[in-house]
């Protein structure tokens, strides 16, 4: 059996709005948010209807860019002699904002009410942002619960550790924080003990962070736990190759079960430190991701 697999890469910008990248504008959207999930909590429901009218305050503002990926795949296969060849087509989509957001000024769920089934959250967003660098840095990361996982997670089990893979072309410094339903900011990146401020990333060196190791006496394991009921939290992944301190922020206490947690701060501090450094620093990446820890 002979097979060829062929892509045919097709990209366009839906839009042809042009911005300064350098300077900040305001947006704002209002977005009504159809849950899907039996199982989603209020909380979690609201913290999507705030990303997602984000997303659209955005996309109104600078456009989207639609890119798409059709492959086919030709294979021939021998059959009593005979080839039969056979053709298979399937194709690949999406969208991204061409805008990126710097800063919070107002942020509100209008309402929430519940069918029977699933919520529907009305939220309200305004705050600053601005077109996105032509040329971001291309960073690699992921999680996982297992130090030799290879596939990347974004829903975790009540107890599970928490690692993050991360590498990038150029040497910088990096932040990580968690937001969880209670607007509460913990500070995973840098550990406690870093007395930098940052932890310094090494061009074209992956990472394994969140791992005790010998050869890093600040290395701190961080597990998931969740009291009683599903979850979710946003993780942020702060990376830029020009100087930055993380935001001030006090020690951690001690969760329900005794243990001592990261340090933290609050929601409009982190949001406040956030803002400031997206509008100085234009080559700063900044990556959301949501997950969820289940029970």
């Amino acid at each position: 059996m002979k097979r060829f697999i062929l892509f045919v890469a097709v990209y366009f910008c839906a839009t042809a709005v042009s911005f300064a990248a350098d300077k900040p504008v305001k947006v704002s959207a209002l977005y009504v948010y159809l849950s899907n999930d039996r199982n989603e909590s209020q909380a979690q429901a609201e913290a999507l209807a705030i990303q997602y009218a984000k997303q659209k305050a955005l996309e109104d503002k600078f456009g989207v860019d639609v890119s798409s990926i059709v492959v086919v795949m030709q294979s021939e296969n021998q059959h009593k002699g005979e080839f039969q060849s056979q053709e298979d087509f399937f194709s690949l989509g999406g969208t991204q904002s061409r805008g990126e957001w710097i800063k919070t000024t107002k942020e509100e769920i209008l309402s929430a009410t519940h069918n029977g089934e699933t919520w529907v959250i009305r939220a309200f967003v305004e705050g600053l942002a601005r077109a996105k660098n032509e040329n971001p840095i291309d960073l690699r990361y992921q999680l996982t619960n297992r130090v030799d996982g290879n596939r990347a997670m974004r829903d975790f089990q009540n107890g599970d550790d928490l690692f993050l893979r991360f590498s990038s072309p150029v040497s910088g410094a990096l932040c990580v924080y968690l937001v969880d339903e209670d607007k509460k900011v913990s500070c995973l990146l840098p550990y406690d003990n870093n007395e930098l401020g940052y932890q310094p990333i090494q061009a074209n060196k992956e990472y394994l962070f969140f791992k005790e190791s010998e050869n890093d006496p600040y290395a701190q394991e961080i597990t998931l736990v969740t009291p009683n009921e599903k979850v979710g939290n946003v993780l942020y992944i702060v990376f830029t190759p020009n100087r930055i301190t993380k935001a001030h922020d006090q020690k951690g206490e001690r969760n329900w079960q005794g243990q001592e947690t990261p340090r933290y701060l609050a929601y409009k501090d982190f949001l406040d430190w956030l803002s400031q450094y997206q509008i100085r620093d234009e080559q700063l990446v900044v990556r959301t991701e949501l997950i969820t820890i289940h029970p």
